[in-house]
């Protein structure tokens, strides 16, 4: 599927959705899109102004505002950055003339670019630091990834508003101009949540600035939830509850009337399956895709439903181990969820390898050459309680695989030290070959002391660490009890009272101590 018949699905959509966007305030119609006037290049810095003239096409304005992108981004991507900040601001046209007059000016990048193709941002320091983690900034110009503005199928930061988020800090720094109370007020907030605790481990209390903007997402229901550097608090209600200074901030700020109010809506349920983007590479055989946190999962003959929730646990296993997951996603790893009526040699991968596979199996683990995981769509939607149900193949096979590509990688000398640290990878120890014996230390003194024998456990250091983390996220299925135990250890707290070194191992590997849990749906999988 190509972005541009997806760009013409969505603004289609956006056309049919006229009358609902009407009824959501009062920001006005967004104008039609033309060429950028030579008045725009003037806005643009001096140095920048060549390169400009050549790549942006596309413009319009809110209230003299200027919106620009390349020809490669859809029209529906500056009407949709129109909606957005024209409801925003809705309560506060003074912002938008303070902006006007600093001529500040918005610009997309298209999906198929990244940040440093923008000619402001070409001579960027570290280009492969920020194309890795930046979809947007505030600032002059701020910017926006038309993939969010737009909720097209490849979007990293699918579960929020990147547009939202980035023109708070906008809005914070035209503020600054205007009001004189204004970096007193936030800063008072902003020491009141750190005083209380409140964002421990979030995004949201590094600084003054980003709590600003973090509660503005919250207060317009378009901030991610529960994950390496986000906590529970994505939407108004709970963000009136919890940090109520900084609620009052926001609604102050905005000041938006009964007839103005606005939430962020996507335009479409993320994520959601497709065909493969090309990007990818994928084998023609595999006809649906999903993308979980920047990891792909395919299938041909498998259902919508089977491929989702397959993405969906990944999300959760990987919520605070992201690091993980993009280690996962550069050794090139992808997940096949195999349908009722195909099997492992009806795959392309076993077509074109030698590796001694099992082909009669419903699903396989990590196999070195072998670049795919597999597992069935029987096991994603079946439930754990009936006669011979089995643990959950998604973790199986995805905690196996973690052992085999991060838990045995020689120790990088140079990882604290770096300069430019992505956020997934604050408050978390590399993995690396100091796993790898911590694993076997507990493995060899569970069978010291007679743990797990008669079970799968019982076998080898890698089925020790997949019977742990399969408990831990009671994920175990049926289980077989070990003969030192009255029942299966197949949950949480199971696993800690029997065997607490490989509970202790897997918490701290995973990451959920002390974060919003997570245990598998047990009444469907």
């Amino acid at each position: 599927m190509s972005w541009t018949y997806c760009a013409a699905v969505v603004l289609l959509a956006w056309s049919l959705c006229a009358p609902l966007r009407a009824h959501a305030g009062a920001a006005a119609e967004s104008p039609a899109v033309t060429t950028p006037p030579e008045a725009f290049f003037e806005k643009v810095r001096r140095p920048h102004r060549p390169a400009a003239r050549d790549f942006y096409r596309k413009y319009l304005d809110i209230s003299g505002l200027p919106v620009v992108a390349s020809a490669a981004v859809a029209d529906a991507a500056l009407h949709r950055t129109h909606e957005i900040v024209s409801h925003m601001l809705a309560g506060r046209p003074d912002i938008i003339e303070a902006l006007v007059e600093r001529d500040m000016y918005l610009t997309i990048i298209g999906a198929e670019e990244v940040y440093t193709d923008l000619p402001e941002n070409r001579n960027a320091r570290n280009p492969e630091y920020l194309n890795e983690r930046v979809r947007g900034t505030g600032g002059f110009p701020t910017s926006f990834g038309e993939e969010n503005l737009l909720s097209l199928p490849i979007d990293r930061y699918d579960d929020e508003s990147i547009a939202v988020h980035e023109f708070s800090h906008t809005i914070d720094s035209t503020l600054g101009r205007i009001d004189p109370t204004w970096e007193e007020r936030k800063r008072a907030a902003y020491r009141n949540a750190v005083d209380k605790g409140l964002y421990k481990d979030t995004y949201a209390i590094g600084n003054a600035a980003e709590y600003w903007a973090e509660m503005v997402q919250a207060y317009f229901d378009c901030n991610r939830v529960n994950n390496w550097n986000h906590g529970p608090i994505g939407r108004r209600e709970q963000l009136k509850m919890y940090d109520p200074q900084g609620y009052t901030l926001v609604r102050e700020t905005f000041n938006l009337g009964p007839n103005q109010d606005w939430r962020y809506r996507p335009l479409h349920p993320r994520p959601c399956v497709t065909k493969p983007p090309a990007r990818f590479g994928v084998d023609p055989y595999y006809t649906k895709f999903t993308w979980a946190r920047e990891f792909v999962v395919v299938g041909r003959d498998a259902d919508d439903d089977a491929l989702l929730k397959a993405n969906d646990i990944i999300r959760k296993m990987f919520a605070y181990r992201h690091d993980i997951l993009k280690a996962l996603i550069a050794d090139g790893l992808k997940l096949v969820v195999l349908g009722p009526n195909e099997g492992l040699a009806d795959l392309p991968e076993f077509k074109k390898t030698e590796a001694d596979v099992d082909h009669t199996a419903r699903f396989l683990d990590y196999t070195p050459g072998v670049k795919i995981l597999v597992v069935g769509q029987e096991n994603l939607s079946g439930s754990p309680d009936h006669a011979g149900a089995t643990e959950c193949q998604v973790i199986r096979v995805l905690a196996r695989a973690l052992y085999h590509v991060t838990g045995r990688r020689p120790i990088d000398p140079d990882w604290d030290g770096r300069r430019d640290m992505q956020q997934y990878e604050l408050r978390v120890q590399r993995m690396d070959v100091r796993f790898d014996e911590k694993l076997r230390k507990a493995y060899a003194a569970a069978l010291d002391a007679g743990l797990w024998r008669g079970t799968a456990a019982a076998h080898d250091p890698v089925e020790y660490w997949s019977a742990g983390v399969l408990a831990y996220f009671d994920a175990a299925g049926q289980g077989v009890p070990p003969h030192d135990a009255a029942r299966p250890i197949s949950t949480r707290e199971a696993l800690r009272a029997y065997d607490a070194a490989l509970f202790a191992l897997v918490d701290e590997t995973m990451g959920y101590h002390g974060k919003v849990d997570w245990r598998l749906d047990q009444r469907r999988r």
